[in-house]
């Protein structure tokens, strides 16, 4: 998958440049914290990050090693070669959402205390760490609070306000940004120059622009697309579930035309249409058509005789509705209900 197949395997390789600029500076002192927080939302290149870092302070050919001035992994080594594996004995990864209760946390802190067996640093790398039950939190603190010197713990999490503050506080924080648009279309290139594969920028816009500021979405978008043969814009669509409804629905709704919409909307959703990529869809409308009202530039040029307020309106009801998607049972409901406090 590809996914796995291009995770970056290098400092220069992460595709966020904050991110890879923060890992150089920390690598580059002359002492690694103790443990480090990675924070973002998910896809974003946390446990990729973690994996890298990992690697960088266990290579046998680097700075580390005192073999050369650079502090990237060489990738090439035992270390290196057993960490990408996953098959170094010094080096776990642990998903705190199956392993959250303080029997499994004890289990690991009892190890913590053993020095590396081959490795330089014995490094716990511990994903959706906010799923731990408070008193493996607990457990952890411990041993934070007075960690051995050769044991570094990566802890990851995309959502942080779930965390202890006493566990925060002990933490070096790294935040992930979310992926710009910019960002995911330079992993897609490179992705797409390995595999020797042809897409059109406009392609790989698309893509970008639905992988909701995901890496790991936006690689799954690319590779159905190239296993289904769909790499235009309409197969990006399809390969979503997006696809236009019969009717413009800002046209529609300046139309005050409210049966048909709630018409196209069931139709919509009986073709199988994804009602997420369509309020985006809509939302990017609105705001390219609220630019075109005050007079910047902007591609929308079509006057739905709407006012400036109506659109503010639309664009505040259509983010509510984006939102609840993740809460409803009913798909259409939300844009659906959007629409008639819209007219009400």
């Amino acid at each position: 998958m590809y996914y796995l197949k291009y995770r970056p395997q290098t400092i220069n390789e992460i595709d966020l440049q904050d991110v890879a600029s923060e890992i150089t500076a920390i690598l580059g002192k002359k002492t690694i914290p103790h443990a480090l927080l990675l924070t973002g939302q998910k896809g974003i290149g946390k446990t990729s990050v973690a994996r890298i870092i990992t690697k960088a302070i266990n290579c046998e050919k680097n700075r580390f090693a005192e073999k050369s001035e650079s502090i990237e992994p060489c990738n090439l080594c035992y270390s290196c070669k057993t960490i990408t594996s996953g098959q170094n004995l010094d080096c776990l990864e642990i998903d705190a959402a199956t392993n959250r209760k303080i029997d499994e946390m004890r289990d690991l802190i009892d190890k913590v205390k053993f020095l590396p067996l081959k490795a330089r640093y014995k490094v716990y790398i511990i994903d959706e760490v906010h799923m731990l039950t408070k008193e493996a939190f607990n457990a952890l603190l411990k041993t934070l609070e007075e960690p051995p010197s050769k044991t570094i713990f990566i802890l990851a999490t995309t959502e942080i306000d779930k965390m202890p503050k006493t566990i925060v506080s002990r933490c070096l924080h790294i935040n992930f940004p979310k992926a710009k648009d910019v960002h995911i279309i330079h992993m897609l290139k490179r992705i797409i120059k390995n595999e020797k594969i042809t897409a059109p920028d406009d392609v790989l816009v698309t893509i970008a622009q639905n992988s909701d500021n995901s890496f790991r979405d936006a690689t799954k978008i690319l590779e159905q697309a190239v296993i289904s043969n769909r790499l235009t814009i309409d197969g990006i669509h399809e390969t979503i579930g997006f696809k236009l409804l019969d009717q413009d629905l800002l046209l529609l709704i300046s139309e005050q035309k409210i049966k048909e919409i709630l018409i196209n909307l069931e139709m919509y959703e009986k073709k199988g249409g994804q009602f997420k990529p369509l309020i985006e869809y809509y939302l990017n409308r609105l705001h390219l058509l609220l630019l075109f009202k005050k007079g910047l530039d902007s591609p929308e040029t079509k006057d739905y005789n709407l006012s400036i307020s109506q659109i503010t309106k639309l664009i505040k009801l259509f983010s509510e509705a984006y939102r609840n998607l993740k809460y409803t049972p009913i798909e259409s409901l939300p844009l659906e209900l959007a629409i008639m406090d819209f007219f009400s």
